[in-house]
């Protein structure tokens, strides 16, 4: 055991989302003025975001020529589709199986698309790939602009709102230049057991080591994990995906997403408490919609999930000790002009597939930290001298810290016991009084309520239109595999009959 960090703060919420950029939901965040207080204080005092005008990416026109396209707040006058930028699901994948296109070709490639991995010790990414990557034949009417398209403060204005109020990191990437689950797994383990992508097109599959659950709980600390989906087998995604936290007993709660509201409400959430938003997936008109900020589904019902979220903890009887920390698992093939580093530590000594060593850090995402300790207006990055800047395994070191646990003596990789931690944003007492209350705009969908219960009013005749109620039932495990091989209406009630009539054939065919 060592000393613990941060003895002010008696509970932490956790709540990750899903796949955006910084730049894509905060880049225009910090227009003007520059942010009160920044972490270190010698650090600069600028917000690392948008400057209009500064930023673009290249691309061919039809007659060959290299054109450079300007990256903008997202237009108005979309109609139901203004928050729903950009329209198809872009690359997330460390690299396409058949191609170079992916994540990496979104930072390393211009116009062309890479032809293999980049050299370790090479030149920078410069980040100007996102267009060329995301292009396709189908994209019409908005012609793949939407991926240079970004969120302003008036869009989106919960998530803004929290980071303008609160603290934010201008220097937070995601641990892996990928998708969902190794980055969710660096969060959780400190490692992604050499999957340098999600393992098939479903996303199914387990990481069957130790989580930061299991050494809190060994220290003491009771914990909270509360969702709204079932994923697999009747469990969660975090359940089923990191086994091992079923392992880790003692004051333990595994629920639906209304207990941690009722709990919140009540002054009973135990002193971790991580949280699943409801998940959303698909492709153009065909998606089921969530609260995680996924695209192509709307983006305002992760807003509106995020403000409940806060408010629940901030008019909690224990907001006076608590920590809110809000970030996302990956950027999800979103704009970012902040390319990332090429100094992470291996964790476990696995290469990847495509030969990738887990040697460079992924895209910067939003991270925000919410608390009566953080001074308002807080821009922050890793602490002077560090090599390293935040990524998912910060979270990990600054919980066991938290807990009294010796980094160095836990089984979650080597990257984690090295990595920055962010106590420092913290003061030591009440420093801001504040609440945010924000008025969402008026296009979009309407979900959730306080207790947890999802609500939707029609988009317009005609426009795109959530498939949620079709799957209604359906673990989203089932429901992502649907979407993700149909791409017709006939085709996915097929499947979803099929689903009904053998639940359980369906599901281990998945796993196959």
């Amino acid at each position: 055991m060592v000393d613990a960090i941060m003895p002010q703060v008696k509970n932490i919420v956790f709540l990750m989302l899903e796949n955006r950029s910084l730049d894509n939901v905060l880049g225009w965040l910090y227009q003007d003025p520059d942010p009160q207080h920044v972490f270190p204080d010698a650090s600069s005092p600028s917000y690392d975001g948008l400057v209009a005008g500064r930023f673009q990416n290249p691309s061919y026109t039809w007659t060959g020529r290299v054109e450079d396209y300007p990256v903008v707040p997202v237009p108005g006058g979309l109609g139901d589709d203004q928050d729903r930028v950009p329209a198809y699901d872009p690359y997330e994948e460390l690299k396409v199986s058949d191609s170079w296109k992916g994540v990496l070709n979104q930072l390393f490639g211009n116009q062309d698309t890479i032809s293999g991995l980049p050299p370790a010790g090479g030149p920078p990414p410069q980040m100007l790939g996102f267009l060329q990557d995301y292009y396709a034949w189908y994209m019409s009417g908005w012609k793949g602009l939407d991926i240079l398209w970004t969120y302003t403060p008036a869009q989106l204005p919960a998530i803004n709102s929290l980071a303008r109020q609160y603290a934010v990191s201008d220097r937070w990437f995601c641990s892996v230049p990928s998708q969902t689950n190794p980055n969710r797994a660096y969060s959780l383990c400190g490692t992604s057991l050499g999957r340098e992508s999600n393992l098939n097109l479903f996303a199914i599959e387990q990481f069957d080591v130790p989580t930061v659950f299991n050494y809190l709980a060994r220290a003491g600390k009771s914990w909270g994990l509360y969702f709204t989906d079932v994923w697999q087998q009747n469990k969660s995604y975090t359940e089923y995906t990191f086994p091992q936290i079923s392992l880790a007993t003692g004051d333990s709660d595994i629920g639906n997403i209304s207990t941690f509201f009722q709990r919140a409400q009540d002054g009973t959430l135990p002193d971790f408490t991580y949280l699943e938003p409801t998940w959303g997936y698909g492709k153009g008109t065909l998606f089921k919609q969530g609260t995680d900020y996924h695209p192509p589904t709307h983006v305002l019902p992760g807003d509106q999930f995020l403000q409940a979220v806060y408010t629940a903890v901030r008019t909690s009887p224990q907001w006076g000790q608590t920590l809110l920390i809000v970030t996302f698992d990956e950027h999800g093939g979103t704009y970012d002009h902040c390319g990332p580093p090429g100094n992470a530590i291996n964790p476990d000594g696995r290469k990847g597939p495509s030969g990738f060593n887990f040697d460079r850090f992924g895209v910067r995402i939003p991270t925000i930290l919410v608390s009566p300790f953080v001074r308002p207006s807080t821009v922050f990055r890793e602490p002077a001298g560090s090599p390293w800047p935040f990524d998912h395994t910060s979270f990990i070191k600054t919980l066991l810290l938290w807990a009294g646990v010796d980094p160095g003596s836990v089984d979650l990789g080597a990257r984690m016991p090295k990595a920055p931690t962010f106590e420092g944003v913290l003061a030591g007492d009440h420093v801001n009084n504040e609440t945010v209350q924000v008025e969402q705009p008026a296009y979009g969908l309407r979900v959730p309520t306080a207790a947890g219960a999802a609500t939707e009013e029609a988009p317009p005749a005609g426009s795109a239109r959530p498939l949620d109620a079709l799957f209604e039932g359906i673990p989203f495990a089932a429901t992502r595999a649907i979407l993700a091989t149909n791409s017709s209406m006939d085709g996915i009630q097929a499947d979803t009959r099929r689903y009904r009539e053998d639940p359980e054939k369906f599901e281990a065919s998945l796993a196959q």
